[in-house]
């Protein structure tokens, strides 16, 4: 008699879009029950876009409602979101973190090269008006421009939790999977340490 074959997911260090992309691509076999897992760690988040994101039903629940109170969530907030996560991976101070780490890049010269496995989102922080860094200085925050950029990560993730647990790995209005959102590795090691999981409930 032959064994049942289990099916899992495995994705490390799946770049921004690229884990929605991932997502979408599993609908069929999702909906055939056909996968027994999945395990995503994600990272650049800065790199994610609206059009592609699969979480955004549920961004919108939550900043307009009781938790957000705003009257609308779109795709120019999105971005403003997925910019700032990208202070999750700079060392600046709260005034002046990236003029330095700006014209590095401008050179082609990327001094966190060989410290970090993927900075391709650093540069998305740069830009006119204050930076993340400022404004967590203005606002008092203890966590600085890093936690926060780190929160607005969680946010991505979260809305993908949600998308895999609601929709993914949902079958005849019947919860089928369990979905968690962790940390793998201590931030000192890598600040792209977030793993999303699924495992299918017996």
């Amino acid at each position: 008699q032959k064994q049942k074959r289990k099916t899992m997911v495995v994705a490390k260090h799946l770049c921004g879009a690229g884990t929605d992309l991932a997502l979408k691509s599993l609908r069929d076999l999702a909906s055939a029950g056909a996968i027994d897992g999945c395990v995503m760690a994600t990272c650049c988040h800065g790199l994610c876009s609206w059009k592609e994101y699969v979480g955004r039903d549920r961004l919108r629940s939550l900043f307009c409602g009781k938790v957000g109170g705003l009257s609308s969530f779109g795709e120019n907030d999105f971005n403003m979101l997925r910019r700032w996560t990208s202070a999750s991976v700079l060392d600046g101070d709260a005034k002046q973190p990236n003029r330095q780490k700006s014209a590095d890049l401008k050179n082609g010269n990327d001094p966190s090269d060989g410290n970090e496995e993927h900075n391709n989102d650093s540069v998305e922080i740069t830009g006119r008006g204050p930076t993340i860094f400022e404004v967590a200085e203005e606002l008092g925050l203890k966590c600085g421009g890093r936690g926060i950029g780190r929160a607005c990560q969680r946010l991505i993730d979260h809305g993908r939790c949600h998308y895999m647990e609601k929709q993914l790995f949902k079958r005849n209005n019947q919860k089928e999977f369990k979905v968690t959102l962790s940390h793998y590795v201590d931030a000192s090691v890598t600040p792209q340490n977030a793993l999303i999981a699924a495992s299918r409930i017996k």
